[in-house]
């Protein structure tokens, strides 16, 4: 119990960190490219995928007789999107006032690509209950953020939804969603970053 409250207070610093770094940032008022058009959009969609996964945690039919809060989160350990979408800026620089931030575009938005494809795949998966629109919204996101290239059909589903009884899968699609949720407010985060232009500056 004790690894997966560091676990998750780790979580929570980083994307603390990562909100603070957005909330500091400004638009760039250079012409906007269509890639920084369609991160716009991303981070639309991120935020609607938010509450869509935060209101099928919050589903009694879903998870009747289940205390989903007891469980443990599992996020997708095949991806490393925290780390790749957070801003790394030099605190020289930041005592100073002037920002001096290193960021991979391509590394955050590839991970970001990584991560929906999977949690699509395995939502599809799941068939005790009816995901399909929080699938949608994630194939949406998936299919309009930009330069992300490759294969979305490539992600394989969890096997834990599809396999054991439907408690047990009931058990698990709670921890997926769960670690989904952290990793979509990630996602929503690191688009309004990418959408903001700092990086660019």
């Amino acid at each position: 119990m004790l690894p997966n409250f560091y676990l998750y207070l780790t979580s929570c610093v980083l994307l603390l960190a990562l909100f603070w770094q957005v909330s500091m940032g400004t638009p760039v008022r250079t012409p906007r490219s269509l890639d920084t058009e369609k991160c716009g959009q991303c981070a639309d969609l991120s935020r609607e995928l938010v509450k869509n996964v935060r209101k099928l945690l919050d589903n009694e039919n879903l998870f009747g007789g289940l205390n989903c809060s007891e469980q443990r989160v599992e996020v997708n350990s095949k991806t490393k999107t925290v780390l790749a979408c957070e801003p790394n800026t030099d605190r020289n620089t930041r005592c100073s006032g002037q920002r001096n931030t290193t960021f991979s575009e391509s590394e955050c938005l590839r991970n970001i690509r990584a991560d929906l494809g999977h949690y699509a795949a395995s939502l599809q998966a799941y068939k005790q209950a009816d995901l399909s629109s929080t699938v949608q919204d994630t194939k949406n996101l998936l299919n309009n953020c930009p330069s992300t290239h490759g294969d979305p059909s490539s992600h394989v589903a969890d096997p834990k939804l599809t396999s054991g009884n439907s408690v047990d899968q009931r058990v698990h699609l709670c921890k997926l969603l769960k670690g989904f949720h952290l990793r979509v407010i990630t996602i929503s985060r690191a688009m309004g970053y990418i959408s903001a232009g700092d990086h660019r500056k």
